[in-house]
């Protein structure tokens, strides 16, 4: 069974777990401690994470994870498209992301984990705008690209958004997202229809 040594809640390996949930590949989940990394780097000889373990390949990077699941679980659903285009309008959606929306969360998470002395007001409402945005541009549909080969969009949203709107279950798993939820400030039914769009990746995370 694959192993997937994890730290939460980092969104590398949020992502990650998202992925291997969404794809119903079975694993055994490893908990990392912040503290004491030696067993992770025992494992893939360095300290970051996530790291997973299969069939006698250790890799360390997320979004080279990514890309090995779907090359070597192709009968489970897709995360990438097969077709060049595909795939660079999905390296486009990231990089839109990574501008509009990451690069606004991250400062409020560096507070929320207490590596930041205050909270960066303006970097959370520009998170606040960008997640209202994508409200905007998800309307009534249930994924924001309409293609089953291109759910890595989708994924990539809820990335970064549930941080924002996290589920109970997740909330439970990890407990530092409630003090996320209350930074970020979003109220519930603030953004119904990102918060809809999100209920699945939740449960993915819980």
């Amino acid at each position: 069974m694959l192993r997937f040594w994890e730290l939460s809640p980092s969104p590398n390996n949020t992502k990650v777990r998202m992925a291997l949930r969404y794809k119903k590949i079975d694993f055994e989940s490893v908990p990392v401690d912040p503290v004491n990394r030696q067993p992770v780097v025992g494992v893939s000889g360095q300290e970051l994470t996530p790291v997973i373990e299969d069939a006698g390949i250790v890799l360390n990077d997320s979004e080279g994870i990514l890309q090995y699941l779907d090359a070597n679980y192709p009968d489970t659903p897709r995360l990438f498209p097969g077709a060049r285009a595909g795939r660079r309008e999905c390296d486009a959606w990231k990089r839109r992301l990574d501008e509009t929306v990451a690069a606004h969360w991250s400062p409020v998470f560096l507070y929320g984990i207490g590596r930041r002395d205050s909270l960066d007001v303006e970097a959370r409402a520009k998170f606040q705008e960008a997640l209202a945005a994508l409200d905007e541009q998800i309307g009534d549909r249930e994924s924001f690209k309409d293609d089953p080969e291109m759910a890595i969009c989708d994924l990539r949203v809820a990335e970064w958004a549930t941080y924002a709107f996290p589920g109970e279950g997740l909330m439970k798993r990890v407990r530092l997202f409630s003090r996320f939820r209350e930074h970020y400030g979003m109220e519930s039914g603030s953004l119904p229809r990102l918060e809809r769009f999100l209920v699945p990746w939740n449960d993915r995370l819980a």
